[in-house]
C-alpha cells in the first residue's frame, strides 16, 4: 500500500510520524523529570516531620510503641495531612503500629536501609522505602525513636499515602487527557505547516523538474533541448536540477556533433558520388562508343577506347577499394601485428615498386639515409600501405623531371627515427594544410594527371598511422614542394 503513494505522502506521513514520536517521547521524559523532581521536592520538605513528631509528642517515645493510644494519635494526624501515613516499626523493620486499616497491610517488614540512609543523609533525595500498602516504593520522612539512651525503633511516615495517591492519578488522568488532545491538535497543524514547507521547498521544484523532463521527453529529442529552470529550493533539488542541465548540455553538444557529422556525411557522400560519376560515365561513354561503331572505328581508335575504358575501370576500381578500406579502418576493428625488420629494406622495395612509374614520368626516386641498419617494431603491411600512398600522392603532384626522396633521418629523441617523403611538386597552399587529411578535402591545385582527387589516400594514411601509434605532419618545402614525415620507434 505505501509503494502506491506519492513522494510527497511518504513524505508527510514519515514527518508525522517521527513528530508524533518525539512528541511522545518528550512528554515521557518531560513528566518522568516532573515526577521525580516534585518527589524530590515534597521529600525535602517533609524531611524533619517524622523528627519533629518524635520530639513533640512523648507517647511516641515510651516503650508502648503498639498501643492503642498512639494508633488514636496516628488516625488523628491523618485527619489533619490525609497524604501522610504514619506507621511504627521495631528495630528490625516489623511494624508494630499504624494508621491504615489493618485489612490493607500487605507488607509486614520494610527494609531498614533506606530509612538508615535517609536518617543518615547519605544518599540524594529523592530516596524510595518499601510501601506497607503497595508494591511501588514511596517517599518517606523517617526518625529513630529513643527511650532514653536506647534506640527502641523507628518512626517511619509515608509522604504520599494511599488518599493522595487516588486523589493525584485521578486529577493526573485529566491533565494526560488534555496532553493527548494538545499533542493531536499540535500535530494536525504542523502536518499542515508541512503540507506548506514541503510543496513550497521540496515538492513543488520536484514537480516543475519532472514537468519539464516529461516536456522534454515529448518533443522526442528531435531539435536541441531547452536548459531546466526551477524555483530555487533544498539544496538537492539544486544539485539535482543542475546535474540534469549538464546532462541537457552534454546532450546538446552531442546533438550538435551528430548534426555536424551528418552534415560531413552528406558532402562526403556527395563528394564520393561525383567521383564515381566520372570515371563510370567515361567508362559508359568509351564501351558505347564501341558497340554503337565497332564497324566503323579503325583498329587503333578501337584499341584507345579500349584502353581508356580500362583506365576508368582500374581508376574506378581503386577508389572503391579506398572507400571500403577507409570504413573498415574507421570501424575500430583493425589492430596492428608487430614484428621487427630493419626499414631501409622497405624503402629500398618500395623505390624498385615505383621504378617503373617514375620512369615513365622522367620522375627520379631516391633513398636518403646514413644508417641502413636501423631497425623498427611495427606492422610491416600497414607501414607499406602508408608509405605507398604517399609515394604516389607525391608522384601525382610532382612535375616532369621532379625528385622525391625517401628519407630516414636519426632524430634527437631517444629510440625515434623519422621518415619523411619529399617531394618537389606544386606545393600545398598553407590555409589547405589543416584540412589536408580530411576525406572530403579537394585540393585548389591540379595535380599533374590534370584532376583533382578528393582525400581519401591521405585520410588512409593517417588513421594507419595512428593504428601504429604514430602521427604524420606535412609542411611546404622552403624551395619547391611538400615533405610528409612521422616517427618510429627504434629498435
Amino acid at each position: 500500500m505505501l509503494n502506491k503513494l506519492s513522494l510527497f505522502k511518504k513524505l508527510s506521513l514519515s514527518a508525522l510520524i517521527i513528530f508524533l514520536i518525539l512528541v511522545v517521547g518528550f512528554v515521557w521524559i518531560s513528566q518522568a523529570i516532573e515526577s521525580v523532581s516534585r518527589a524530590q521536592a515534597e521529600q525535602e520538605l517533609h524531611r524533619d516531620l517524622a523528627a519533629h513528631l518524635v520530639h513533640d509528642n512523648p507517647l511516641i517515645s515510651s516503650e508502648q510503641l503498639n498501643s492503642d493510644t498512639i494508633g488514636n494519635l496516628f488516625h488523628s494526624m491523618m485527619i489533619l495531612g490525609a497524604n501522610f501515613e504514619f506507621y511504627v516499626l521495631d528495630n528490625s523493620g516489623k511494624i508494630i503500629n499504624f494508621s491504615a486499616k489493618p485489612n490493607e497491610i500487605i507488607r509486614k517488614i520494610v527494609n531498614l536501609e533506606p530509612l538508615n540512609n535517609f536518617i543518615q543523609n547519605s544518599q540524594q533525595f529523592p530516596i524510595y522505602a518499601d510501601d506497607p500498602r503497595g508494591n511501588e516504593g514511596k517517599i518517606f520522612s523517617a526518625a529513630i525513636i529513643h527511650e532514653g539512651d536506647k534506640k527502641i525503633g523507628y518512626l517511619f511516615v509515608i509522604v504520599r499515602s494511599k488518599i493522595y495517591d487516588s486523589v493525584f492519578n485521578r486529577l493526573k488522568n485529566n491533565q494526560q487527557l488534555k496532553t493527548i488532545l494538545l499533542v493531536a491538535a499540535t500535530s494536525i497543524l504542523f502536518l499542515f505547516a508541512l503540507i506548506f514547507l514541503s510543496l513550497h521547498f521540496f515538492v513543488q521544484p520536484l514537480r516543475d523538474l519532472t514537468k519539464a523532463i516529461n516536456s522534454m521527453q515529448q518533443n522526442g529529442f528531435k531539435e536541441k533541448l531547452s536548459l531546466i529552470e526551477v524555483a530555487k529550493s533544498s539544496s538537492e533539488i539544486n544539485i539535482l536540477t543542475d546535474a540534469f542541465n549538464q546532462m541537457i548540455a552534454q546532450t546538446n553538444q552531442q546533438f550538435d556533433q551528430l548534426k555536424l557529422v551528418d552534415a560531413e556525411r552528406r558532402e562526403l557522400l556527395t563528394h564520393l558520388s561525383h567521383d564515381l560519376r566520372t570515371p563510370l560515365s567515361s567508362l559508359q561513354g568509351f564501351l558505347e562508343t564501341i558497340s554503337l561503331k565497332q564497324d566503323q572505328l579503325e583498329p587503333k581508335k578501337r584499341q584507345e577506347y579500349i584502353e581508356r575504358s580500362l583506365k576508368n575501370a582500374q581508376r574506378l576500381k581503386h577508389f572503391v577499394d579506398q572507400i571500403f578500406e577507409l570504413a573498415h579502418l574507421e570501424s575500430g576493428h583493425v589492430s596492428a601485428n608487430f614484428e621487427t625488420f630493419p626499414i631501409a629494406e622497405i624503402l629500398y622495395d618500395l623505390k624498385e615498386k615505383f621504378s617503373i612509374k617514375v620512369d615513365k614520368k622522367k620522375i627520379t626516386l631516391q633513398v636518403k639515409l646514413k644508417n641502413e641498419k636501423i631497425q623498427t617494431s611495427t606492422d610491416i603491411g600497414k607501414l607499406e600501405r602508408v608509405l605507398n600512398n604517399l609515394i604516389e600522392n607525391a608522384i601525382r603532384h610532382t612535375p616532369e623531371n621532379g625528385v622525391i626522396s625517401l628519407e630516414l633521418v636519426e632524430t634527437e629523441i631517444n629510440n625515434q627515427v623519422q621518415i619523411i617523403v619529399r617531394d618537389t611538386g606544386i606545393g600545398i597552399p598553407e590555409d589547405e594544410i589543416p584540412y589536408l587529411f580530411d576525406a572530403r578535402y579537394r585540393g585548389s591545385k591540379t595535380a599533374e594527371d590534370g584532376e583533382r582527387h578528393i582525400g581519401l589516400g591521405l585520410t588512409i594514411t593517417k588513421k594507419l598511422l595512428n593504428i601504429l601509434g604514430s602521427e604524420i605532419k606535412v609542411k611546404n618545402n622552403d624551395g619547391s614542394g611538400a615533405s610528409f614525415s612521422f616517427q618510429l620507434t627504434v629498435i
